[in-house]
């Protein structure tokens, strides 16, 4: 079989190009430091890519609700610590005006103040975040991980009873068992006792809460430590699909130039003869 030389050339030209896409390749990847530059350098690996790309966007969704759902229920327990003060105040006034050793007019500056706390503790209650009520009402839900929603209590109705409620009662009926409405009328230390224990209630209500709250923050510490890992695994598993192994590249690349060059030199050698050498 003769092998003409265009046949030469050819071949030649044809292996110079196939080099010259690896070298091409190779640069790509080791100035990009990414094994996958487009999908059709792996379309397996750029499907697993594109899954691992939506569990980090999901991952990182949940991120955010965590973080918000911390937030919430970090302003709960600050405005249940400050519910919690201001009852138990109260009920240290209360014991203070419970007793006959206290004068009328010391009463009735007691009940002024109970009238001040009356006010505050219903200004808690009002409490509101982004435009949405804290502790009362329909209270936001965040899905924090997959299958796994969290939420916040409407401390609306708890356990027997509107606390809103509860609490204006019990401060009004407190407020005018330390000074009557009637001026004729002594203060009711009776009817105080029986409000310290209904203050108590209140307490024990308010604590029972900020358990639940507390236990809910603890959960979502662990969720988000768990998200958080779950991102660092993300982000390796990604980098073994998509990245390359710098060093593995460059030693693949100064190979390669080698052949590059080796080619290019074998086929001068063999271009050399011209028209005149076929005429001698």
């Amino acid at each position: 079989m003769r092998v003409t030389d265009l046949s030469i050339e050819r071949n030649f030209l044809h292996n110079i190009f196939k080099l010259e896409k690896r070298l091409a390749r190779l640069q790509d990847q080791a100035s990009s430091g990414r094994r996958i530059l487009r999908p059709q350098d792996d379309p397996i690996g750029t499907g697993r890519a594109v899954y691992l790309r939506h569990d980090m966007a999901v991952n990182n969704q949940y991120q955010r609700n965590i973080d918000k759902a911390k937030n919430w229920m970090e302003q709960t327990e600050s405005a249940l610590a400050h519910l919690t003060n201001v009852i138990t105040r109260a009920r240290e006034l209360a014991l203070t005006g419970a007793t006959g050793t206290t004068p009328p007019d010391a009463k009735k500056a007691i009940a002024v103040e109970i009238e001040q706390l009356w006010e505050e503790a219903i200004s808690v209650l009002e409490t509101t975040v982004d435009k949405r009520n804290l502790l009362t009402g329909a209270m936001p839900v965040w899905k924090v991980a997959r299958d796994v929603t969290i939420t916040s209590d409407d401390l609306t109705q708890l356990e027997d009873g509107d606390l809103k409620e509860y609490i204006n009662v019990t401060f009004q009926q407190l407020k005018y068992a330390l000074d009557p409405e009637d001026p004729s009328q002594e203060p009711d230390e009776d009817a105080i006792q029986q409000l310290i224990g209904d203050l108590d209630d209140c307490l024990d209500k308010i604590l029972s809460q900020r358990a639940k709250n507390g236990a809910r923050l603890r959960r979502l510490d662990i969720l988000s430590e768990k998200a958080l890992n779950m991102d660092i695994e993300y982000e390796r598993l990604l980098s073994n699909v998509e990245e390359v192994d710098l060093v593995e590249v460059v030693v693949r690349l100064k190979s390669q130039e080698a052949a590059y060059q080796a080619a290019l030199a074998v086929g001068a050698r063999l271009i050399q003869p011209s028209l005149l050498d076929h005429l001698r």
